[in-house]
């Protein structure tokens, strides 16, 4: 009787496991973050005038344009010219918000040159989808300026984080405005304040890098 038991639960349990429904993308926000760290790297930050102020401003730039839009919905986020692979609405990367001396971007580690890729990240293959919230996102950013540009030291520090819901194929980053992985990365969208770098564009508009 006790075999006969144990073989009724057992089926019960695989007949729940096969028809269980496949995660929701748009699942829960702890899912969304990965790993992340803060570079020295001359290819990230050239200089030690990067100014935490600026990077505050970055992220107010990030917060008035992307968030009070679509604030914690989940988004599709794809690099350019890929295909979606969700019902989500997607956002184009990559992304850049920028003030002076600090620059806040939104890419797809795909689209990063080899050879500019954080230091300290395992190599793989990256996808070119992910799903995350533009709220995740501006979070994930207040943190890197707070952990790595805020509480530097003796040496400028810059950094990133893996984001996304499916596989962590999206980078969130903060690095020195004119750094070499600055100038290799062509953005979708480059946002700035007026009078920054002494250009003027308007928020929410590209700029002519675009």
């Amino acid at each position: 009787m006790q075999i006969q038991q144990l073989i009724i639960v057992l089926t019960v349990l695989f007949i729940h496991t096969i028809t269980a429904a496949p995660a929701d993308p748009a699942g829960p926000e702890s899912r969304l973050m990965g790993q992340k760290a803060c570079v020295a790297s001359p290819d990230w930050v050239i200089s030690s005038h990067i100014q935490p102020a600026d990077c505050a401003e970055a992220l107010d730039i990030f917060r008035r344009v992307e968030f009070q839009k679509e604030g914690s919905h989940p988004l599709e986020f794809i690099a350019r010219g890929a295909h979606p692979a969700t019902h989500l609405t997607t956002v184009t990367t990559p992304r850049k918000y920028r003030f002076r001396t600090c620059t806040v971007a939104v890419a797809m580690f795909a689209s990063i040159p080899p050879w500019l890729m954080p230091p300290t990240m395992e190599r793989r293959r990256f996808a070119l989808n992910d799903v995350a919230s533009f709220d995740g996102l501006r979070q994930a950013a207040k943190q890197i300026i707070t952990d790595c540009v805020q509480f530097r030291g003796r040496r400028p520090l810059v950094g990133w984080q893996e984001m996304g819901r499916l596989s962590k194929a999206i980078g969130v980053f903060v690095w020195e405005t004119g750094s070499p992985v600055d100038q290799a990365l062509r953005p979708w969208n480059d946002l700035l304040m007026p009078g920054a770098n002494n250009e003027s564009v308007p928020i929410g508009e590209p700029s002519r890098e675009a």
